[in-house]
């Protein structure tokens, strides 16, 4: 069985994600984890959510984990938009940590951005 991969989405408020980070900080400096329990993205509001993931970059997302493209150009072919435009906003996804991009020399050095999760679960805090 293929293992799905989540990224867990969170709308909390500031206090709420500074004491789940240092609950996990402390199991890490004690031992008693290796790493961080989940890949996830925290969120200040909804407002928030929707200004960061609009549905060009959600559909940038989308075409890198399923299409692979090669390169930023190929990217920016498969969905139709300025390369400029695609660099610009998988620098932003990037920056939040919703892609990865590897540099790699072949007969010129290419971006090739990266997807490493299946899914994206939001929870929100009530």
């Amino acid at each position: 069985m293929i293992k799905t991969k989540k990224l867990k989405l969170y709308i909390e408020d500031a206090e709420g994600f500074k004491k789940k980070i240092n609950r996990e900080l402390r199991l890490i400096d004690g031992g008693k984890a290796k790493k961080l329990s989940e890949d996830s993205i925290s969120f200040q509001s909804l407002n928030q959510l929707r200004k960061f993931l609009t549905p060009k970059r959600l559909e940038l997302l989308r075409v890198v984990r399923h299409k692979k493209p090669k390169s930023m150009y190929e990217l920016a072919k498969l969905v139709d938009r300025t390369p400029e435009n695609v660099n610009t906003d998988v620098k932003f996804l990037e920056n939040l940590g919703f892609i990865e991009v590897t540099k790699v020399k072949d007969i010129r050095k290419k971006s090739v951005p990266e997807v490493s999760y299946d899914k994206m679960t939001l929870e929100i805090a009530v």
